[in-house]
């Protein structure tokens, strides 16, 4: 039966770049593999923990947004424990039942949702290249509600 999972991986906040997306690309062959979906993958980006981990206080954050079996989970929790560059980990079933076809109809109905806005943004950074050096930064008071 197919399920939907969150995933999220808590690593070292000083880890390389190259060896964040290795560490991501590893899971997502892990998911890929075991004939699974994967979503997305969200970084978070460093923040500060709530409390010190393996002598560390700050922590890159990062969300995998899967859907397959469980023995997809339990290969990539096992991989998660073995691995020293992985602080905490968490894994949450976000539901039961889901039918791959109708997901992978979805991701791929939001895939060409996507490119149009970032066909957008550069044109926006030519506008405001174009505008020089004259612009200015408006800044609204707002009430603290004290």
């Amino acid at each position: 039966m197919t399920r939907r999972y969150e995933t999220i991986f808590i690593t070292p906040a000083d880890i390389p770049d190259e060896e964040l997306q290795t560490l991501i690309d590893r899971c997502a062959a892990i998911i890929t593999g075991r004939k699974g979906l994967l979503v997305k993958v969200e970084k978070w980006g460093k923040r500060k923990l709530a409390y010190e981990i393996k002598k560390q206080l700050r922590g890159f954050y990062v969300l995998l947004d899967f859907a397959g079996q469980t023995d997809i989970v339990n290969e990539l929790e096992r991989n998660f424990k073995i691995d020293d560059k992985i602080l905490k980990y968490m894994t949450v079933k976000k539901d039961e039942v889901v039918d791959l076809q109708a997901l992978e109809g979805e991701l791929s109905a939001a895939a060409p949702e996507a490119k149009p806005l970032e066909s957008a943004a550069p044109a926006a950074s030519e506008e405001k290249e174009a505008a020089g050096n004259d612009s200015t930064l408006a800044v609204t008071p707002t009430s603290s509600g004290e």
